[in-house]
């Protein structure tokens, strides 16, 4: 192939949106030419590479989409520093089977004690097998929520946000909250679910949902949606990274408030 049907080539590959291909051409050919490869080992080759390169995208798109906490994932996660967290149960979890069935999970813990660490690396680890996911703290999400009902766009943002294979709510616990957010938070829940998994976490027990929420009668109905079919993670009595950790020496000792 000389250099001028070389680049013919790569410009058509382009208007056919295999940009990876075109840039790949060259060293493609230039392997085939070593290894002495037949014409369907050099078409695989750069087929390989741009379904490879448009999968990277894809990760990248979902990642970018799904806004999860930074370098929080299972590869820098301490599985042997909780004692109270059953390990076990959680690796089953991390076979994302709860995804696929559209459960909900819930983890309860005082602040500290890896519960962030744990729903980011899942979302991670999600965003990899291909889920689309989507993360908020509690607080982030009911403003997002209450905003919309300023342009009448709730019913649109709620069914967008119903397009997602896992939600991931952090940190229910102490919150600013509005008469409006457990209404807000009802219908989110309600359309979502049987269509979406949920991971939430919590600081508090759920008898302190409804103080914290400030409507006891629809947290009821947020918990008992929340509740149904659900796989529950409990390290409430566990230890916390930021004061028992290993770098706890690097970090000022401070008192967590009773739960």
């Amino acid at each position: 192939m000389n250099e001028n049907l070389n680049d013919q080539v790569q410009k058509k590959l382009r208007k056919l949106y295999l940009k990876d291909m075109a840039q790949y051409l060259e060293q493609a050919l230039a392997k085939a030419q070593k290894n002495q490869s037949g014409h369907l080992a050099f078409l695989a080759d750069i087929v390989d590479r741009q379904m490879e390169a448009r999968k990277c995208r894809s990760l990248e798109r979902r990642l970018k989409i799904a806004d999860l906490p930074r370098n929080m994932t299972f590869d820098n996660f301490d599985f042997n520093f909780q004692p109270s967290l059953n390990v076990e149960h959680l690796k089953d979890l991390m076979a994302l089977s709860f995804v696929d069935r559209k459960q909900p999970l819930l983890i309860f813990g005082k602040t500290g004690t890896g519960k962030t660490h744990i729903v980011a690396a899942l979302g991670d680890q999600a965003c990899r097998a291909g889920f689309k996911v989507r993360f908020f703290s509690l607080q982030k999400l009911l403003a997002m929520l209450y905003t919309s009902l300023a342009d009448e766009t709730t019913d649109e943002v709620i069914t967008s946000l119903s397009r997602f294979d896992l939600l991931i709510i952090d940190n229910v616990g102490s919150i600013r909250t509005k008469p409006e957010y457990p209404s807000l938070l009802l219908d989110l829940i309600s359309v979502c679910q049987d269509n979406t998994a949920f991971i939430t976490t919590s600081s508090i027990s759920l008898e302190d949902w409804g103080p914290t929420l400030g409507d006891p009668v629809v947290t009821h109905a947020i918990i008992d949606r929340l509740m149904h079919n659900a796989h529950v993670i409990n390290i409430r009595d566990g230890l916390s990274y930021r004061t028992e950790g290993p770098n706890a020496m690097n970090t000022p000792s401070i008192q967590s408030p009773p739960q």
